[in-house]
């Protein structure tokens, strides 16, 4: 099998999607692993039960390790089979002592040992999303810190809107991470759940102490208890990506911001540049902010698996393995994504280049003409608001038409001669007059958000 491996593993791509400990997760060496710690935790929950022997437990919990099994053998068995669990469970009993393998298994279904496992390993996954976006937010914190008073222009529909602080954009990224750190920890608590319906969902294989039994199982891998078996509902899974597809939009928009604010037009903000590394092949100014468009092509990518999670809910009857494969081809492919794309986002932002003269520099290539809503508002006392407004928006017309600078249209206008001081109309131009509560609302945002 080849789970969650296809063109992420490839040597082409190794360094623009996935990352090594994501993809450590979720190889086949470590899917089979989970597999055999299920078949483990099942005996051992048997054994503390009474149902089989104290010392069979044992040897299959010493047993269960795949260091100790022909993976050749459990290849080749799994093409004569056609099944994905019957072959480890076989060699799980012929590498148990004595009698010991009569009870590997017992009472089980592949489908409750397969989820649970998967269940595993989406949790060793979801421990690395977490670190990952909590790293992130502190990067976005001490960003926003460091420029909660760095002028620059704000924009809206594309184009220079009002001038904003740097650090209010980062203040706002971190607060939506925030958003997704709650959600995370939400959703595991309805994941991180063992499977144990049995062969059609009635527990019945596993005995009268069923109930029981799945509890034992549950602790011994510090799980949960789902309330009903969960076969032909995988909501629980849906969920767990529709939720990285939302941490991946949010990435490819902080990878898009880097882009665009790194355009050399804009040259605000910049990816970082090793001293070795190479923009262009044939270009030697280029500083191609390769990284980011790593992370917006993996998370463009997993954002369109999330409709074929949602696909996956729709199971026929009491167990439907077509479901169940989709699922295997998914989960470790969106997680060796999302892994890629947050590691890539960590490193762009931990040690971002930030271009507060640029910033400055572009607040002022208007002329003045994104203090426009200043000058308004401030004549609006005088001439109400109405007035103000088509006063202010012919004087704007007038500077584009006439290429002539807005502060030296506004001031020959005599309507603004007489309604405003002179005085007045310097400090309305004055970029840093009109960033409103930036640092204000960065300070609430961090301080209302919590510290990882």
């Amino acid at each position: 099998m080849q789970l969650g491996s296809c063109f992420l593993d490839s040597l082409t791509v190794t360094s623009f999607f996935g990352n090594a400990e994501m993809r450590g997760v979720f190889n086949d060496r470590q899917l089979m692993q989970s597999w055999l710690d299920v078949e483990a935790a099942l005996a051992r929950g048997q054994a503390s039960l009474g149902i089989i022997p104290t010392a069979a437990a044992q040897a299959i919990t010493d047993a269960a390790r795949l260091d100790r099994l022909d993976t050749a053998v459990l290849a080749a068995d799994a093409a004569d089979t056609v099944h994905p669990l019957v072959p480890l469970v076989r060699a799980l009993t012929a590498a148990c002592p004595g009698d010991a393998g009569r009870y590997v298994h017992l009472g089980a279904t592949t489908q409750d040992v397969m989820d649970t496992g998967f269940v595993l390993r989406a949790r060793a996954g979801l421990d690395i999303v977490a670190r990952q976006v909590d790293e992130l937010v502190r990067i976005l914190r001490r960003l926003a810190l460091r420029h909660r008073t760095t002028p620059m222009p704000a924009r809206t529909h594309g184009q220079q809107a009002l001038p904003t602080t740097f650090g209010l954009r980062c203040a706002v990224w971190q607060s939506e991470l925030q958003r997704h750190r709650s959600r995370l920890a939400q959703m595991r608590e309805r994941l991180l759940v063992t499977s144990m319906g049995g062969a059609a969902g009635t527990m019945a294989g596993y005995g009268p102490q069923a109930f029981a039994l799945e509890r034992a199982v549950a602790a011994e891998l510090g799980l949960g208890v789902a309330d009903t078996p969960w076969h032909a509902t995988s909501d629980r899974f849906a969920e767990c990506l529709m939720v990285l597809g939302l941490i991946a939009a949010s990435a490819e928009k902080l990878a898009r911001e880097v882009y665009f604010l790194g355009r050399t037009e804009i040259g605000e903000a910049y990816e970082p540049q090793g001293s070795a590394q190479v923009g262009s092949s044939t270009m030697p100014h280029k500083r191609n902010p390769i990284r980011c468009e790593a992370v917006i092509a993996a998370a463009g990518t997993l954002r369109a698996q999330v409709p074929l999670a949602l696909q996956t809910m729709i199971a026929q009857d009491d167990r439907d393995m077509g479901v169940g494969m989709t699922l295997w081809k998914l989960l470790p492919e969106c997680f060796i994504l999302i892994g890629g794309a947050l590691e890539r986002l960590v490193e762009v932002f931990g040690d971002l280049g930030v271009n507060p003269d640029r910033m400055r520099l572009n607040l002022d290539i208007t002329g003045g003409l994104v203090l426009s809503e200043a000058v308004m508002l401030r004549l609006a006392g005088p001439l109400g608001r109405e007035q103000a407004h088509h006063l202010v928006m012919r004087i704007v017309r007038d500077s584009l038409e006439q290429n002539r600078p807005f502060a030296e249209v506004l001031r020959a206008d005599p309507q603004v001669a007489a309604a405003l001081p002179a005085a007045d109309v310097a400090g309305l131009l004055d970029p840093l007059s009109y960033v409103g509560h930036a640092a204000a609302l960065v300070d609430r945002a961090l301080l209302n958000s919590e510290s990882p």
